[in-house]
C-alpha cells in the first residue's frame, strides 16, 4: 500500500541521514541539544574518534591537528548533554594545556582555552583550576591567546563576585597571583598586575590585601611592571578614565536635540530617534548622580608605608632607569611622605641637587619637594632644599617668570611646614612686593599673606596687617 511505501522511503532516508551524521559534526550537535537520548550512539562514535586522535597527538604535539581540533569544539558544545560520559573531559585539557600549553599549535592551544571558557560559563567546571591554568598560560608567546585569557579572568571574577563575595576564592587567587607578579617571565607577571588593576578599578578587588600585593610590583626588577605599579599608585590609570570622560562631552545635550527637532520636519522616524537619544542621555545623568562605590585612595591602604617608603627609596638610589621613571618614584615617594607624614631623611638631599633652573621637568620636581613637606619634621631637615630653591630661582639674574616659580614653590613648602623659614630670609623675600614684574608682585604677596595668617610675628610691621579688623586681632 501507499502508507508502507512512504514508511520503507522514510525510513532509508532517516538510515542513510544517519549514515551522514558522524561526517556533519555541526549538525550533530544540534540534533544532539534536542534529544540526547536518542543520538547517544553516535556520540559515543565520536568521542571514541576523540579518545584515538588524542593518543595520535600525544605523539606529536607541536603540530596542527585539525580533526582533534574539530571533535574537542564538538564535545565541548554538548558537554551538559553527556556529565555522565564527559565527567573527565574538562581535567584532559587542562592537563593537556599544562603539560603542553608552549609548543602547541595556536589555534589548537586556542580552541581548547575557548572550550573551557565555554564550559565554564555553563558552570560546569569550577573557577580555581581554570583560572590558575589561564594565569600559567600567560607565558605563552601568543598576544591573541594573552588578549582571550585576560578578557575572561576578570569577567569571571567580577561574575563570582556580583551578589557575594567569595573570599576564599579570592583569597586562593591573590596568593596565586603573588608568585605571578615574580614571575621570570616578564609578559606574564605583567598581564597578572594588569589583571589586579582591572579589578581594582571595577571595584571588584578593592581591598587592603590587593593594594599590598600591588605594592610589592613596584619594587620589581622589570620596567615594565614596576612603571605599571607605580602608575596605579600615582592614579595615572584614573586620569586616563577621565580624560575619556571629557570625550562625551561632545556629545549634544538635550536642549540642542529638541532644538533640532523643532528646525527639522517632523516625521516618526525623527520622533523615534529623539526618543532615544533622550532616553541614552538619562541614563547617562544617572550614572553620573549615582555616588562612586569607594573612593577611597590606594595609598591610605598599605599596612606599612614607612617600610614602603624607605624599600623604594633604596630602589631610586640603585636604579639605572630613564629620567621620566625616576620622576614617577620620586613623586610617589613624595606623595608618601605627605600623605602618612613619614620621615624619610634622605629624601630632601637627594631631590636637592636636582632644584636647578636649567633642569628637565624642574616645574614638577619642586612640586614633589614642596609634596613631601609636612609639620613632623624637623625644620633643619627640610631648610637646606628651600635655600636651595631661594638661592636658584630667586635672585635677579634669573628672568622674572623663573623668580615666580621659586617663590611660588618656597610659598607652598612654607604651608606645609612653617617653621622652616628664618625671620630674615622671609623679610628679604616680602621686598619683591615692589619688583618691576607683575607676577614676581603677586608670588611676594601670596608668601606675605600666607604669615599674616600663621606666624605675623616674622614679618616686617607695615606687612603684618592690612587693615583695622587685622590690628584690633592683634
Amino acid at each position: 500500500s501507499l502508507d508502507q511505501i512512504l514508511r520503507l522511503r522514510g525510513a532509508s532516508m532517516s538510515g542513510r541521514h544517519r549514515n551522514l551524521l558522524p561526517d556533519n559534526l555541526p549538525q550533530l550537535q544540534n540534533l544532539i541539544k534536542r534529544d540526547p537520548t536518542l543520538y547517544e550512539e553516535e556520540f559515543l562514535q565520536q568521542y571514541r574518534h576523540y579518545q584515538a586522535q588524542l593518543e595520535i597527538f600525544q605523539l606529536k604535539p607541536s603540530e596542527n591537528h585539525k580533526p582533534l581540533t574539530e571533535v574537542v569544539v564538538f564535545l565541548c558544545q554538548v558537554t551538559q548533554c553527556y556529565p555522565q560520559h564527559l565527567a573527565n573531559f574538562p581535567d584532559e585539557l587542562i592537563e593537556l594545556l599544562r603539560r603542553h600549553g608552549r609548543v602547541l599549535d595556536p589555534e589548537l592551544r586556542m580552541t581548547l582555552c575557548r572550550g573551557l571558557i565555554m564550559i565554564r560559563n555553563r558552570g560546569l567546571l569550577p573557577p580555581i583550576r581554570l583560572l590558575e591554568l589561564f594565569f600559567e598560560l600567560f607565558r605563552c608567546q601568543d598576544k591573541l591567546l594573552r588578549k582571550t585569557l585576560f578578557l575572561h579572568i576578570v569577567t569571571d571574577i567580577k561574575n563570582i563576585n556580583t551578589r557575594h563575595r567569595d573570599n576564599k576564592l579570592n583569597t586562593q587567587l591573590q596568593n596565586f597571583m603573588y608568585t605571578m607578579l615574580r614571575d621570570s617571565y616578564h609578559v606574564a607577571a605583567k598581564m597578572s598586575l594588569d589583571v589586579l588593576t582591572e579589578l581594582y578599578k571595577k571595584n571588584v578587588w578593592r581591598d587592603a590585601k590587593t593594594v599590598n600585593v600591588l605594592s610589592t610590583a613596584c619594587l620589581s626588577s622589570v620596567t615594565k611592571v614596576m612603571v605599571g605599579a607605580v602608575k596605579f599608585f600615582l592614579g595615572a590609570d584614573e586620569e586616563e578614565d577621565e580624560s575619556s570622560d571629557s570625550e562625551d562631552e561632545d556629545k549634544p545635550t538635550a536642549k540642542e536635540l529638541v532644538f533640532r527637532d523643532k528646525v527639522n520636519k517632523k516625521t516618526v522616524k525623527r520622533k523615534k530617534k529623539l526618543e532615544r537619544a533622550m532616553t541614552v542621555l538619562k541614563k547617562q545623568k544617572k550614572k553620573k548622580k549615582q555616588p562612586v562605590a569607594s573612593s577611597f585612595s590606594a595609598l591610605h591602604l598599605l599596612h606599612d608605608p614607612q617600610d614602603f617608603a624607605e624599600k623604594l627609596f633604596k630602589h631610586l638610589e640603585k636604579s639605572k632607569e630613564r629620567f621620566e621613571v625616576k620622576l614617577m618614584i620620586l613623586n610617589l615617594i613624595s606623595r608618601l611622605i605627605g600623605v602618612h607624614k613619614l620621615f624619610l631623611f634622605n629624601f630632601y638631599p637627594f631631590i636637592q641637587r636636582f632644584l636647578q633652573p636649567h633642569q628637565r621637568e624642574v616645574t614638577k620636581l619642586l612640586a614633589y619637594t614642596a609634596q613631601a613637606c609636612h609639620d613632623l619634621v624637623p625644620p633643619e631637615v627640610v631648610e637646606p632644599a628651600l635655600m636651595a630653591v631661594v638661592n636658584n630661582f630667586v635672585t635677579e639674574r634669573n628672568s622674572s617668570d623663573v623668580m615666580a616659580v621659586g617663590l611660588n614653590a618656597a610659598r607652598e613648602m612654607c604651608a606645609r611646614c612653617p617653621l622652616i623659614i628664618k625671620e630674615d630670609l622671609l623679610r628679604d623675600l616680602a621686598q619683591y612686593k615692589s619688583h618691576r614684574s607683575k607676577n614676581v608682585i603677586m608670588a611676594a604677596r601670596s608668601l606675605i599673606q600666607l604669615y599674616r595668617d600663621i606666624h605675623p610675628d616674622l614679618l616686617h610691621k607695615k606687612d603684618r596687617v592690612c587693615c583695622a579688623y587685622c590690628v584690633m586681632a592683634y
